[in-house]
Parts: C-alpha cells; sequence; structure tokens
C-alpha cells in the first residue's frame, strides 16, 4: 500500500507534492476506505497534472519526440543518397581501370554507405538535449523506422514489424542500463554495455526478419554481417543471397538508430530529466 501512495503522490505536480505529499500521505495511511480513497486521490492528481499542462511546458517534450521520430526518415533518406553515389563511384572506377564491377565489389557498397550514416547519427546525437531520459529515445526511433521500413521496401508487414518492434525491445532496454551507468558515474561500461548490446539489438532484429522468411536458422544468425559487411552470402549460409539482397537497407538503418541511441544514453547531456 505504501508503494502505490507514492506513486499516486507522484502524479500530482512537484510544486503540489513538495507542499501537500506528507499530508496526503498520512491520511491514506489512516485510511478506513483506502482503495477508494487511493482513487478519488489518483483522480485529483490526474486533474491537477492536466490543469499545469500549457504548450510552452510541453513544446520541449513535442519538439523532442518529433526530432527522434524523423531521425529514421533522416537516415533512410541519407542512406539511400549514399548508396546511389557508392554504386556510381564503384562503378566509375571500374569503368576507368577498364574491369567490371564484381558481384563482390557491389556487396560493399551497402557498407560504404551506412558508414557515413551511422557517424553522423553520432555526431547528431552528441549535440542533442532531451527534456526526459535518454531511455525513452528508441520508442521514438522505432516508430520512425517502421513507418519508413514498410513504406520504402516491400519486404512484408508482419516480418519488417516484428524486426522493428524486437529492435526497439532491446535497444530500450540497453539504453535504461547505459543511462543507469552512466548516472552512476560508469561512463566506460556504459560504452562497452551499448557497443556489444547495440550490435546484438540489430543482430537479433535482422535474424527475427530472416528466420521469417528462410525459415534457416544458419542464414537468420549470418543475415546481419552478410549485408553489414559485404561478405559472401554463399559462406555464410545464403547461397542465393536472396536474404542479403531484400535486406539493403534494413541493417543500415537499424545501425544508423542503434548508433544514434547510443550516444544519447551514453552523453554527460543525455539522461537527466526536467522535473515536471
Amino acid at each position: 500500500m505504501n508503494r502505490a501512495v507514492r506513486l499516486v503522490i507522484a502524479l500530482y505536480p512537484r510544486h503540489v507534492r513538495d507542499r501537500y505529499g506528507p499530508e496526503i500521505a498520512d491520511l491514506l495511511s489512516h485510511s478506513r476506505r483506502p482503495v477508494r480513497d487511493l482513487a478519488d486521490v489518483a483522480r485529483c492528481a490526474l486533474a491537477e497534472r492536466i490543469r499545469t499542462l500549457t504548450y510552452a511546458r510541453l513544446r520541449p517534450y513535442v519538439h523532442a519526440t518529433t526530432g527522434l521520430v524523423a531521425a529514421p526518415v533522416a537516415f533512410a533518406g541519407a542512406y539511400l543518397m549514399l548508396y546511389t553515389l557508392c554504386a556510381w563511384l564503384f562503378a566509375a572506377v571500374a569503368a576507368a581501370s577498364g574491369t567490371s564491377l564484381t558481384a563482390g565489389s557491389a556487396r560493399l557498397v551497402p557498407a560504404a554507405a551506412a558508414l557515413p550514416v551511422a557517424a553522423g547519427a553520432i555526431w547528431l546525437a552528441g549535440h542533442a538535449r532531451l527534456p526526459f531520459t535518454s531511455a525513452l529515445a528508441p520508442v521514438g526511433l522505432t516508430l520512425g523506422a517502421l513507418p519508413v521500413m514498410l513504406l520504402v521496401t516491400d519486404l512484408g508487414r508482419w516480418p519488417v514489424t516484428a524486426a522493428v518492434g524486437s529492435w526497439g525491445l532491446a535497444t530500450g532496454a540497453l539504453s535504461a542500463a547505459s543511462t543507469a551507468l552512466v548516472r552512476r558515474g560508469h561512463r566506460r561500461r556504459a560504452v562497452l554495455t551499448m557497443a556489444f548490446g547495440g550490435i546484438l539489438a540489430c543482430e537479433l532484429a535482422v535474424a527475427v526478419y530472416s528466420l521469417s522468411v528462410s525459415g534457416s536458422m544458419s542464414v537468420a544468425v549470418a543475415a546481419y554481417p552478410i549485408t553489414s559487411l559485404g561478405i559472401d552470402p554463399e559462406l555464410m549460409g545464403d547461397p542465393t543471397g536472396r536474404v542479403a539482397d531484400a535486406m539493403t537497407i534494413l541493417p543500415a538503418l537499424l545501425t544508423s538508430c542503434t548508433a544514434y541511441a547510443l550516444r544519447l544514453a551514453t552523453t554527460t547531456r543525455a539522461g537527466v530529466s526536467t522535473a515536471a
């Protein structure tokens, strides 16, 4: 019951909590009908919270949320432009040298285009100031990445939703853990946690999609390295290259979003909530 009382009191705006919080807690702790009174206090707290909301106070949250949702759109657009540019440059170099563009060279194009976008995502996150904890950033990134993948690809609605959703859950848990480590002063641990965990989150998401379309566990496990590093699909259990060809943008987009979330969670300015 004490935990429920603290939760209900936390619904009030800060100035009300500071002034009346102990009094409300004392009344609830001695109530003869605690459940009903707790519900009444929760209703009043929500009403008070709504009355204190103004656009001026909500504006930083709206701007930050809009930026998070729009970030995957920007990453996808930048990746597609760089992908086209890299493909043209590879073809131009091959033509100038009098050789043809081999399949191995073509597989390097996605990696060559994805790396600058991921680096740009890290730089962009380093200049972001979130009014809420950075552990919530993957939620906005997931909401932005999902419609991008559904609109620009034909990979299938449910496989894509499962892949992006699994990435959002994994990255959200990682961001929460890294944010807690940063607050405790363990920055190096936070960086290592997000670096290795981010790779695993991307691996999980791509494996979920690959497994849903190929049914092969070996292809699912190898799909992220295949598409990210330009590895020969035949060496990794995807002899036809069908999975690798189908998912050019999915690994690149998730890698950029992971880099963005990693930087947000491990920067000194991330993870600091504005008092409400």
